[in-house]
């Protein structure tokens, strides 16, 4: 069994930690104030306890040297969550990014040693934590995992083995690709969802239609300008069947907005507004629901 430590317990990593600890030996790293000891994981059929060794950010020392790690923390987390793993890296370790919406690896990269993997794992697993220890798993989408570094993909196959307990794993040389990908259907969906404050199927309905189509059509423009071979209708009808597959749940910036927590809306909407900037294009689209978000937010 393999020593895997994974960073975040929401969603998501507390997901990873279910399914990874049936083959592997899970240390979950918290970041609260009060380390809750014991998670469970719900699904349709049961409810069963999370097999892993809950550490708090504040005690790191008691880590052992860290082969595998998986981060599954907000984009803006991540810089401060690696600043604090660092020491505790093996010369060796595999580092694997899993957020949504996009940031620059490069400033990760250098940080890195020469031996250090990194990859990205994207993943529309679905799930919400019904209170602050139960995850409830609403959903097996599939999850993609691609290297970001050159020893990164010397070292792919072992890692899929390794990590292949998460349902409908795969990898792909592709990784860019498949995260603008992934970036584009986050923009479909969280902003629209956490300012009309609704749940992803309510956004099919004919009254956002204008607003979905604006922001993919701004998105991909941008992205065919950077050199990624994006297709707007392709785009549209991949969001909107993910708006159908999870019609149910509430986005996690929905829920960022409702529990008063800071949102990764610069890793979205304002991330096209960067990239617009380099090549001289204006994001009008794009730019409101930055500033709705971010106004929403402050004015919680």
């Amino acid at each position: 069994m393999d020593n895997i430590v994974i960073v975040g317990d929401g969603a998501i990593g507390l997901l990873y930690s279910h399914f990874l600890s049936a083959n592997n030996h899970i240390s979950l790293i918290s970041r609260k104030a009060k380390v809750i000891n014991q998670y469970y994981y719900q699904d349709s059929d049961k409810s069963k306890i999370i097999n892993v060794n809950v550490l708090s950010n504040k005690k790191l020392e008691q880590l052992k040297p860290i082969d595998t790690v998986i981060f599954a923390v907000k984009a803006y987390q991540v810089n401060e969550a690696l600043a604090q793993l660092l020491p505790y890296l093996s010369p060796s370790c595999q580092l694997v990014l899993s957020h949504n919406g996009m940031s620059d690896l490069q400033p990760i990269l250098t940080k890195l040693q020469n031996q250090h993997a990194l990859y990205f794992l994207t993943t529309r697993l679905a799930g919400f934590k019904a209170d602050p220890n139960t995850v409830v798993h609403t959903g097996d989408g599939e999850s993609i995992l691609g290297s970001c570094n050159d020893i990164a993909t010397q070292g792919l196959p072992y890692i899929v083995k390794q990590l292949s307990a998460i349902p409908s794993i795969r990898h792909s040389d592709k990784i860019a690709l498949i995260r603008w990908q992934k970036l584009l259907i986050n923009i479909a969906i969280n902003p629209l969802s956490a300012h009309y404050n609704v749940k992803n199927g309510e956004l099919t309905a004919p009254r956002f239609s204008t607003e979905v189509f604006n922001l993919l059509s701004e998105s991909c423009f941008i992205a065919n300008k950077l050199g990624i071979n994006i297709n707007l209708a392709d785009t549209l009808a991949t969001a909107y069947q993910v708006m159908a597959d999870t019609a149910f749940n509430y986005s996690s910036m929905q829920q960022d907005i409702t529990y008063n927590r800071p949102t990764e809306i610069d890793a979205m909407c304002g991330y096209i507004c960067q990239q617009g900037a380099k090549v001289g294009v204006k994001t009008p689209y794009n730019q409101y629901f930055l500033d709705m978000i971010r106004h929403k937010k402050s004015a919680n």
